[in-house]
């Protein structure tokens, strides 16, 4: 067996995980695609026969290609001169023995997870695949609350090839059986509690997917009772029950048990399998309705505080690429790149996992629009058609640029959306029958578009459209939908997407006071009459209302609230009379990041939200059902879908929304590069997209997302050497290296999935807590390396903060509001950028800080889209970003006074970070591609 940091193949052996009858497994970094997977290494004497390796192969082989969240996945089989070894999905968490009998699980939780190990098992039927020994030992329940079920092809290593008779059962098969019971989580130990009959008596070529029934039936008596279903005083006793006993009662264990579970336990358990289920997805099905029976039962409140792993369904996973077809290639309509100011996008980037993120997301061009994705029950008790696909067409593709806002019409013959080019913005409409789409409004200069929403009855687009140049922050347009006139100003200060009320006479909005950091909930008339009425608010450490959906009866208006007090970092979803009053919490699920869309659906008996469930994971979809407000996760991948815009047809049969794919690589660049003389040191997926920071020795600390993961690596300054420092289920990001290189700050969701500041040791070692604020940001280090300084949301407001590197209680820097702090080189200022409510609108804008007294000492005359502001080697120059047509340059400007100069001569992309070396002649750069396609989803229920 390996030692560990030994090298198999292109895996680094980590550490070892444990050992059972079918060999050794080890925790390994798959070096070539940068993750962490599971390397189990088999037997020789399992390994060693040819006819059996070369069957296990070929199970093997079918079983890897397997595509389900709830089936763990097989990477690869490989092969060293002295073992055998396979490569398989990590799965961080505990077994189901464990959550059955450990973990004080309650029985609806068990039985979710049972559902999940269905659907899985269903895909590898339809597939053909049996699993032949499943156990509660096989199954994983990982860290985010979804089961996955292990070893598919791996009990076909030691079925037996010759079948001496031993009573009723072969030789084979009573050795197998007397193996360990209580296996390796995933070894196959062939284990009689959860042999089917035709198993325990050696009937191998009758062995099919009713075996898993079988063996799922006695999962499921053991969740319900603690108990085996046909457990013996010794072995031969356990195969005689298996055979030849009558299936047991659950009352007799847990009385309270629902009296279904009994029959679906009964039918699973029958010795004949004609007589058992003939399909796992019935059993799936039947699942399900008891589980909602038991929801039923217990009340509203019972279901409310549901985690968010409830199962997927399995037509509602999110699209593989041969189901995404292209539609109309939109090569009529012009090229654009990627929108928005350099402050406002580095704003949202930096701060998305904050509140403040959620406030100033308006200032990026990430406003939200109504609309949603999901599969569910259209009336209660209907279920999803499993054969019916999802279908996913791309709509407008082809672009140069970046789609965004986009709107369906209530009758679906239409679909709106901002188009951006070379720094400009107007907005198309397109026939969805047609090929060609129709420029409604102009591009005009830094403009941005958000909340796109039709009228009631389809013939008026309404719009928030605002301007970085002429600094306006938001407000809100109407145009005919085939345009024809100039836009129509309704009302200023409208900072989210509009829902209308059911007679389109009024509509609900948020609003956001930047300079006290309030949040409200208005409802305005249609045509901007009168003053807009405030039904609610919150402050300091509380928000509301940056999406909002009025209720189809008229009634009510959901909106999300969120939190970053002490009780922890939450966005959840809520609900308000139209007349005021009080609020009442529809899913109170913890979402750790942001709710960017809701919207009401099927009658009002359901909402959808697109949004993240934990830090810097991708956008996905939800359903709410209304009113117990239980979650259900809709879609299950790492694509973003809707981050800025969702919409539906009136009859909830149509979605459009965009389809996201944008990566980072970093580069080290010189003066006056561009793209052919510069050089790209990272190809990974997000590489330095949240941060990285120059060592004195030349390494570069940087963040990168390796799979789900987002953690801090370190690398020599050509690129080579790459490894981590970090490596867990919480999101690591913004590194700052101290002077001497000793130490390394930088922001973190450990332990609680809230924003705070840590130090670790160069090496990665040593790690220490500095802060336990709920939303600390952007750390950056003291030429002197004493004082660590930051930007929170404490006492109401966003403000500069500093903490010792030794840690200690934060003291506050200033009581301006201001963001992104950043040392001069004498360590007596603070470049941030800065809340001036001296110019209108209000705006940020970059400006010094006196780090000893926290004055306002300078606010810098700059370009409006440039941002991150910092000193040159020398303190003779400012640099800073600045992308005035989306494209990302670095420029200086003097201290003292004179014109910008753009240093920088790179012609695409745009730039997420930068730094300096150490020695001050380079640029090390991380620069965004990709973009979003406008998509269309039918067949979705």
């Amino acid at each position: 067996m390996p030692d560990l940091g030994e090298n198999i193949s292109h895996y680094k052996i980590i550490a070892a995980l444990g050992a059972g009858g079918m060999g050794e497994v080890f925790l390994a970094e798959d070096t070539r695609l940068k993750r962490r997977v599971a390397i189990k290494f088999l037997p020789p004497e399992l390994a060693g026969n040819e006819d059996r390796m070369r069957r296990f192969v070929q199970e093997a082989q079918a079983a890897a290609a397997l595509n389900h969240p709830n089936i763990a996945h097989i990477y690869e089989i490989g092969a060293t001169d002295t073992s055998n070894y396979i490569a398989m999905e990590f799965v961080d968490g505990v077994t189901l023995r464990e959550k059955i009998h450990h973990g004080n699980t309650d029985l609806r939780k068990l039985l979710l997870y049972l559902v999940q190990v269905a659907e899985g098992l269903a895909k590898a039927h339809s597939a053909g695949i049996v699993h032949r020994d499943l156990k509660p030992d096989n199954v994983m329940i990982s860290t985010e609350g979804y089961a996955k079920i292990l070893d598919f092809g791996l009990a076909k290593l030691v079925e037996p090839q010759n079948h001496a008779s031993f009573g009723d059962q072969t030789q084979s098969d009573v050795a197998t059986a007397m193996l360990q019971q209580h296996s390796l989580p995933g070894t196959v130990m062939g284990t009689i509690g959860y042999m089917s009959p035709e198993q325990a008596q050696g009937r191998v070529g009758e062995i099919d997917h009713r075996s898993d029934i079988f063996a799922f039936g006695c999962i499921l008596f053991e969740a319900a009772t603690k108990h085996r279903a046909f457990h013996g005083k010794d072995t031969l006793d356990s195969l005689h029950n298996i055979v030849h006993a009558p299936t047991p009662q659950i009352k007799d264990s847990n009385p309270k048990a629902p009296d279904d579970l009994q029959r679906i336990v009964r039918r699973c358990l029958a010795k004949d399998p004609d007589r058992r289920y003939q399909s796992i997805k019935e059993v799936a099905i039947e699942l399900g309705d008891v589980r909602d029976q038991m929801r039923d039962a217990a009340g509203v409140h019972d279901s409310v505080h549901e985690t968010l792993s409830e199962p997927p369904p399995t037509t509602a996973g999110g699209p593989s690429q041969s189901n995404i077809t292209a539609n109309h290639s939109a090569a009529d309509v012009t090229a654009f790149t990627a929108s928005s100011s350099s402050s406002a996008h580095i704003i949202f980037n930096e701060l998305k996992r904050s509140k403040l993120g959620v406030s100033l997301v308006v200032l990026a061009l990430l406003l939200v629009a109504g609309g949603g994705i999901y599969v569910w029950q259209k009336t209660r008790g209907q279920k999803v058609d499993p054969d019916r696909k999802m279908q996913i067409t791309r709509l407008v593709t082809g672009l140069a640029g970046q789609p965004g806002s986009v709107g369906i019409s209530p009758d679906g013959k239409y679909v709106t959306y901002a188009l951006y080019e070379a720094g400009k913005a107007g907005l198309w409409v397109k026939q969805v029958s047609q090929e060609t789409s129709l420029q409604i409004i102009p591009p005009v200069e830094e403009a941005w578009f958000g909340g796109t929403t039709f009228s009631r009855d389809g013939e008026l687009i309404y719009f928030v459209m605002g301007n970085n140049k002429t600094n306006t922050l938001g407000s809100l347009y109407q145009i005919p939908v085939l345009g024809g006139r100039e836009p129509k100003k309704i009302i200023d200060d409208v900072h989210t997407a509009i829902s209308f009320s059911p007679d389109g006479k009024q509509f609900a909005f948020g609003r956001i006071n930047f300079s006290t950091g309030e949040s409200a909930l208005f409802i305005s008339n249609t045509d901007g009459s009168g003053e807009p009425k405030k039904l609610a608010s919150r402050s300091g450490d509380e928000w509301m209302a940056d999406t909002v959906a009025w209720s189809p009866d008229g009634k009510r208006i959901a909106y999300n609230v969120g939190s970053s007090g002490a009780g922890g970092y939450s966005i959840s979803v809520a609900e308000m009379s139209v007349e005021g009053g009080a609020e009442r919490l529809i899913a109170d699920n913890k979402w750790t990041r942001t709710v960017s869309t809701l919207l009401w659906v099927e009658q009002g008996n359901g909402l959808i939200v697109s949004g993240v469930d934990k830090p810097d994971g991708p956008v996905q979809i939800w359903h709410i059902s209304y009113p117990d407000g239980g979650v259900q996760r809709i879609t299950n991948d790492l694509n973003d879908y809707g981050s800025t815009s969702l919409s539906v047809t009136a009859d909830s049969n149509t979605i459009a929304t965009l389809l996201s794919d944008w990566s980072s690589k970093i580069w080290v660049a010189g003066p006056n590069d561009d793209e052919s003389h510069a050089r790209k040191i990272t190809n990974g997926k997000q590489d330095g997209k949240y941060g990285f920071s120059s060592m004195p020795d030349g390494r570069i600390v940087y963040s990168a997302k390796v799979g789900e993961n987002t953690d801090l690596w370190v690398m020599n300054a050509d690129g080579t050497g790459a490894k981590p420092l970090t490596s867990d289920s919480f999101v690591d990001s913004r590194p700052a290296v101290s002077p001497d290189g000793r130490y390394i700050v930088f922001q973190s969701s450990r332990p609680d999935d809230a924003a705070h500041i840590w130090r670790i040791d160069a090496d990665g070692g040593n790690a220490r807590q500095l802060t336990s604020g709920n939303d600390d940001h952007n750390p950056n280090i003291s030429p002197d390396g004493r004082w660590v300084v930051f930007h929170a949301w404490r006492t109401g407001k966003v403000g500069l903060w500093k903490v010792s590197t030794d840690g200690g209680e934060p003291v506050q820097v200033s009581d301006v509001v201001a963001q992104f702090p950043i040392f001069s080189p004498d360590g007596k200022l603070l470049s941030c950028l800065y809340y001036d409510e001296s110019v209108s609108p209000r705006r940020f804008r970059p400006a010094l800080v006196s780090f000893d007294d926290g004055k306002l000492v300078r606010v810098l005359d700059m370009p409006t889209t440039a941002g991150n502001v910092m000193w040159s080697a020398d303190a003779k120059d400012f640099l800073f970003i600045n992308q005035p047509n989306d494209i990302g340059n670095i420029w200086s400007m003097p201290v003292a006074s004179g014109p910008p100069k753009q240093l920088t001569k790179f012609t695409s992309e745009f730039i997420d970070h930068y730094d300096v070396t150490r020695d001050g002649k380079r640029f090390i750069v991380s620069r965004s591609t990709g973009g979003n396609d406008i998509i269309l989803i039918k067949n979705f229920r």
